[in-house]
């Protein structure tokens, strides 16, 4: 009786440790969770907006924002550590978004080579590149004897680099116009990078963890079952000799 009421014993403790390496049952559809419940009756049953996917150019590297999924479209060179928003995708391409409406900024969409940008789980601390330049203008004098307007400043915003031959030029927008100056703007601050990966791995095998914990529990449980019934089995009683 002792090695009955000591296995029974064993079962329920082997049982009350593997419970929590089970998941929690799924809740019935019939019966939602009181936190959809409360969303529903409240009025919040319509659906979420997806999250914005970012990726960024890394240091060293070169990524243009093409008009086209071509690279004969590009426009730029996205500026090192910063990013474009994902809109979708196109095969290699990342269709993109850059810069904002924001000032005297634009926001410019394109297309951008998968295989130049590292995609992030969240955004970098400064998105976009926000740099104003100025860009001056000379004017023809009309004689040595009428005054002219001279030299004319504007602020332009600007965009990033692109080269033509051996020219280096930059994409600026200016009084709502983009086009290209002859200047090369290597010098701007840059974004702290993450460390890589930067997108979370999925988590695996937490069921067949589970598992295991639950076989290694109750072999274990078996194991001291069995002992306990050999040990606890009492010698036979001698049998007293005959009168």
């Amino acid at each position: 009786m002792k090695v009955l009421k000591a296995a029974i014993c064993l079962v329920l403790t082997a049982l009350i440790l593997i419970s929590p390496c089970f998941p929690a049952a799924p809740a019935r559809a019939s019966e939602p969770a009181p936190s959809a419940r409360a969303a529903v009756l409240a009025g919040a049953d319509a659906p979420s907006a997806p999250a914005k996917k970012y990726a960024y150019v890394d240091l060293g590297s070169n990524a243009y924002l093409c008009g086209e999924p071509n690279e004969s479209a590009a426009l730029f060179l996205i500026p090192q550590t910063y990013c474009v928003e994902i809109l979708g995708e196109q095969q290699e391409w990342y269709r993109v978004r850059y810069a904002e409406d924001n000032g005297i900024y634009r926001a410019v969409e394109g297309f951008c080579l998968k295989a130049d940008l590292i995609e992030c789980d969240a955004p970098l601390e400064n998105l976009y590149l926000h740099m104003q330049i100025k860009v001056i203008y000379k004017t023809d004098q009309p004689n040595g004897l009428l005054p002219g307007l001279g030299e004319i400043e504007l602020t332009a915003a600007y965009y990033g680099a692109y080269r033509i031959g051996k020219t280096d030029c930059s994409y600026v927008l200016c009084n709502d116009k983009f086009a290209y100056i002859p200047e090369a703007i290597t010098d701007y601050p840059m974004n702290t990078l993450p460390e890589r990966p930067t997108i979370a791995p999925a988590k695996k095998g937490g069921t067949s963890a589970a598992l295991i914990a639950a076989i290694v529990v109750t072999v274990a449980a078996a194991a001291a079952i069995t002992v306990l019934y050999f040990t606890g089995k009492r010698p036979p009683k001698p049998t007293p000799p005959a009168q």
